[in-house]
């Protein structure tokens, strides 16, 4: 079995996966004991642990040590990267493109958590680069931070109208709505560059944003666990 683990800004999350299916999945606390969420018998037949960390070390106590393969960049990927500056890149950005990449079509990975981030992988130039910007939770507490009236929103509606007419309402709706166009005007400007565009969204808000967005979009909450899974084969010593 391989562990997959993902240690975001936020949270760790982390992946047992048997071959290629996903068999368990959820997230950590700092110093949170993996034991305590995997079963002792799947725990013992783990034998490559892979990972990804925007942190200086990964803080996971009884951690598999053995066969531990750390992705950052210089790690081999399925396609090449055409950044700039590779050593200032979100390596979990990526690890996400990984999991959505084919050489059959151009991807848009869409990652909803602390930021949002959009990455563009062409199936001929590979990793391109994108865009970053504040994620929803970022958003409402910049406005509680920075302003000395607005108060801080911890729980918002799907389908928030455009014409707020309470001041919570409006935070909402220029929070909300706002990420739902500008989600929509990144898409609609990919695609004018690609005629062959599949689209992903990931992260801990996709699930909220896909209901907004509708249809026409994958959604998939696993795309890094999955992206570091499969590169496994090709990042064995």
């Amino acid at each position: 079995m391989q562990l997959a683990i993902d240690a975001g800004n936020s949270s760790i999350k982390y992946g047992l996966f048997e071959n290629n299916e996903l068999l368990i999945n959820g997230k950590l606390l700092k110093g949170q004991s993996l034991k305590n969420f995997i079963p002792e018998e799947k725990f013992n037949k783990i034998n490559t642990t892979i990972s990804c960390s925007v942190l200086n070390e990964l803080k996971i106590s009884d951690l598999p040590h053995e066969n531990h393969i750390l992705i950052n960049q210089d790690s081999i990927f399925p396609f090449p990267i055409s950044y700039e500056s590779p050593e200032t890149m979100g390596i979990d950005r990526v690890v996400a493109s990984v999991g959505a990449y084919s050489n059959e079509f151009d991807t848009l990975v869409i990652d909803a958590g602390s930021c949002i981030t959009y990455d563009f992988v062409s199936r001929d130039q590979g990793y391109m680069g994108g865009a970053i910007s504040p994620g929803i939770e970022m958003r409402f507490r910049s406005m509680n931070n920075f302003t000395d009236k607005l108060p801080l929103i911890s729980q918002f509606k799907n389908h928030v109208e455009i014409l707020g007419t309470t001041t919570n309402l409006c935070m909402q709706s220029g929070t909300i709505n706002g990420i739902i166009h500008e989600i929509k005007g990144f898409i609609k400007y990919f695609k004018s560059k690609s005629t062959n565009l599949k689209v992903f969204l990931t992260g801990g808000d996709s699930i909220f944003l896909g209901t907004e967005l509708k249809s026409g979009i994958f959604v998939d909450q696993n795309l890094v666990l999955k992206g570091l899974n499969s590169l496994i084969k090709l990042n064995e010593a």
